[in-house]
């Protein structure tokens, strides 16, 4: 697919076959969708690999000897109770650990640990995906019931099952967003508090460790890491309650259309008025939207600050682990 065959998706909500020098757009490529710029789903990628790799040195002692006795670990190991590659009850894995030697606790442990790091990454890449799909479906779709507008120059609104469509793909956004705050602070937790006593199987220490628990990390209030004060992830945070706890941050999901002369020159979602990263109430009322804050506006610019914090934090979690 060449430059010319391709579509961008641009955050007005309308597509154009040319990329915009100035504005962020997404399109969608042979394999994946291809953002403009501040992609850093693979910097974030190669600095969970790392720490991987150092988990493997802190438990084993050294790579070489994880992968030395990698042949040796049997297959439920790495996957029961984690993933469906295996069928095995809780029953049956009972059985199996009753007597686990210290090699075999070792090995419980690296993969338990690993699969926050993996669920981590899984994340990343979720939210990646949806961030292209909220845009494609934005600007593909007119979302008009008519042929034309009642007035040339106004301002429309729709609603209705195609909306809810797009709608699931920003509250899977900002649920998943949040989920990463958890699991980065389990896994800074756990590498932290790792102790070498593998004479039983036992829970991980941050298994009841939430973004909450921050402040028992030593990377919380860092400079531009997920755990310094910052006015977009309390947005972040906000906004998935809102989603989580009231359904929606709307009372009807909406896409706002703008005409002149007839034309559509923009497609918007309102988000409700904010003040330091929180949204503004009096009482009942908890949705007022005087600012005019456009989610597909600044909803890049929100995801790439998480990355930059992301990719720092890791980094520096990295460092102070020996990497």
């Amino acid at each position: 697919m060449n430059l010319r065959e391709m579509i961008f998706y641009n955050t007005n909500g309308l597509p154009s076959d040319k990329p915009k020098e100035n504005k962020f757009w997404i399109t969608q490529g042979p394999s994946d969708f291809v953002l403009k710029e501040n992609d850093l789903t693979l910097d974030i990628e190669s600095q969970a690999i790392y720490l991987r790799n150092l988990l493997a040195e802190k438990v084993f002692g050294s790579q070489q000897r994880y992968y030395d006795q990698l042949p040796f670990a049997p297959l439920w190991i790495s996957k029961a109770g984690i993933d469906s590659d295996i069928k095995i009850s809780k029953e049956e894995f009972e059985k199996l650990i009753a007597n686990a030697d210290a090699l075999t606790c070792k090995f419980l442990y690296y993969y338990d640990v690993s699969s926050l790091i993996g669920s981590l990454q899984n994340s990343v890449q979720e939210v990646r995906h949806l961030m292209g799909e909220f845009y494609r479906e934005l600007n593909e779709n007119s979302f008009m019931l008519m042929p034309e507008p009642f007035e040339q120059d106004t301002v429309m609104f729709a609603s209705g099952l195609m909306v809810t469509r797009l709608f699931t793909s920003v509250n899977h956004i900002f649920i998943a967003l949040y989920s990463q705050l958890d699991f980065i602070t389990k896994i800074c937790y756990e590498m932290e508090q790792m102790d070498d006593n593998y004479i039983a199987y036992k829970k991980i220490k941050s298994a009841k460790i939430l973004f909450g628990d921050a402040r028992r990390t030593s990377l919380n209030g860092k400079p531009d890491t997920l755990f310094a004060d910052s006015v977009n992830i309390k947005m972040i945070q906000t906004l998935r309650n809102e989603i989580v706890h009231n359904a929606s941050f709307e009372d009807v999901q909406k896409v706002f259309q703008v005409f002149k002369s007839s034309i559509m020159v923009e497609k918007f979602i309102l988000l409700p008025d904010f003040e330091n990263g929180i949204i503004k109430t009096h009482k009942n009322r908890k949705r007022f939207f005087d600012q005019e804050i456009k989610l597909n506006e600044i909803l890049p610019e929100l995801i790439f600050d998480f990355w930059k914090r992301l990719h720092q934090t890791l980094k520096i979690l990295v460092e102070d682990s020996g990497g």
